[in-house]
């Protein structure tokens, strides 16, 4: 505002002094002879000429100064990119955060959908570089495409920060500008684990409905080969050895993180074990424990009787998973704690253009900061906190 001000001042000043000497040379031509008359016209002509470009000029001056000021101090012009926004855990993350996004201000958020396709995510993110994005955010389809795209980031010398995918080790060491902010997909295979067990010491009369000690369980799985998938499922085993729990996996598969295809599973695995057979089923995801849900619930089981009951454990706590918990269909579930992740997204990609160091105080949530690591913790839901969890989500979700 002070440089507008100072500008427009100068073109005033610019303006007065013209004219002024304007004034003066038709005061000292005035006495001269009748046919001197067109030279005075003339030199006032050009005075006009020369008052009215310099004051147009001026003006351009300061405008140029004004907008030059308001990109200085005005938002972070941001590139998010999402895996596919008809994923359901997806699509409630990016309401999130597009809520967040006003709350939090100096941030425009630019989102983009990569429809589960790794060339689409590549061409969105081409194009915004081309249109001179500040930084990118990015949920890769997969991780072997995050390479790809650092590396287009770094050509460009854009900060990337990717979320919900995490990039091999190998790529986040091989660029400088380059950040991760996600969760420990291990804590929340051992969260996952946790619940069933707790449920499985707390009720051994009815849980081993065999007798015969051994928990005999079945394991639905995101796309196979993913981080997320490979970390959680071995941290379920490593879980139960921990805890000393003697177990069966009688069948572990992938649903690719889809609710009708666990649907389809679990049905398959009801009528070759029986429902009685199977005694507790882990998903890497809510949706698909949802899936595993209705097959029970089709089976007449999970429907309030506590002897007619699987127990299943599902991470996320998307809202029908909370609700289904509620209604005592669902064992339990592991906050994806998509809120906080959501501030710590849009305040690292604040601080990364602004030239900051990423600290905990500078991302602003309950995390841990481990050089381009942003670790923001999971939350096991159980009763005691319930009722507080769906209450955020659906406030968070509107």
């Amino acid at each position: 505002m002070k440089k507008r001000l100072l500008s427009t001042i100068l073109a005033t000043a610019m303006v007065f002094s013209l004219t002024a000497c304007g004034t003066t040379n038709e005061t000292q031509q005035a006495p001269a002879a009748e046919e001197e008359a067109p030279a005075a016209d003339a030199t006032e002509n050009e005075t006009e000429e020369s008052t009215d470009a310099a004051a147009e000029t001026a003006t351009e001056t300061a405008a140029e100064t004004a907008t030059e000021g308001e990109a200085a101090g005005g938002s972070v012009n941001a590139t998010v990119i999402w895996r596919a926004f008809d994923d359901q855990f997806q699509s409630g993350f990016r309401i999130i955060m597009q809520n967040e996004e006003e709350k939090i201000g100096g941030i425009s958020l630019d989102m983009q959908d990569a429809a589960n396709d790794v060339s689409t995510a590549i061409s969105k993110l081409e194009a915004a570089l081309t249109k001179g994005t500040d930084v990118v955010a990015i949920c890769a389809p997969d991780r072997e495409s995050t390479e790809t795209m650092a590396q287009k980031c770094s050509e460009e010398g854009i900060p990337a920060v990717f979320f919900n995918m995490e990039p091999m080790e190998a790529t986040m060491e091989s660029y400088d500008n380059i950040l991760y902010v996600g969760a420990q997909a291990k804590e929340s295979g051992e969260m996952c684990a946790q619940a069933l067990i707790n449920y499985w010491n707390a009720n051994k009369e009815i849980a081993d409905k065999n007798g015969d000690g051994v928990l005999q369980l079945v394991v639905l799985q995101g796309e196979i080969g993913q981080q997320d998938v490979v970390l959680r499922t071995q941290a379920y085993e490593e879980t139960l050895s921990a805890q000393g729990i003697e177990y069966e996996i009688l069948a572990m598969d992938t649903a690719n993180w889809d609710q009708a295809q666990a649907l389809d599973k679990m049905n398959a695995w009801i009528t070759a074990y029986g429902i009685d057979g199977i005694e507790g089923v882990l998903c890497n995801n809510d949706s698909m424990a949802m899936g595993a849900v209705q097959a029970c619930i089709n089976n007449g089981y999970n429907s309030g009787d506590p002897e007619k009951f699987v127990p299943i454990v599902g991470i996320d706590a998307n809202i029908d998973a909370l609700e289904a918990m509620k209604a005592g269909s669902l064992l339990g579930t592991v906050l994806n704690d998509r809120l906080n992740q959501s501030d710590a997204i849009i305040n690292v990609v604040k601080a990364v253009k602004e030239g900051k160091e990423i600290t905990e105080d500078v991302v602003g949530v309950d995390c841990t900061v481990e050089g381009k690591y942003v670790w923001v913790p999971y939350v096991i839901v159980d009763s005691s906190n319930l009722d507080a969890t769906l209450e955020l989500m659906n406030s968070i979700s509107e």
